[in-house]
């Protein structure tokens, strides 16, 4: 078994529900719940995380949850981290 470099507290979900931010011209910014589909991981960072999600893309590659704690962060680029 490998030993994970990064995002050691992981639990894989599949289409997770998280909070999506739209703009409308005459509202401004609204927040809705939305569920993404695939497989994505909540992780929950430590210290040594936190330079490798700062990295990522908002809304592209980590999404706020919209139940629970943590990060929700796309497969593809956990398997980066690990690779």
């Amino acid at each position: 078994m490998r030993k994970r470099k990064l995002f050691a507290l992981r639990n894989r979900e599949d289409n997770p529900k998280v909070i999506i931010k739209t703009e409308s011209y005459y509202t401004g910014y609204t927040y809705d719940i939305g569920t993404l589909k695939g497989k994505y991981f909540r992780v929950h960072p430590t210290e040594k995380d936190f330079d490798a999600l700062s990295m990522m893309k908002h809304q592209e590659d980590k999404f706020a949850p919209a139940i629970g704690n943590g990060v929700i962060v796309k497969e593809s680029v956990i398997n980066q981290f690990d690779a």
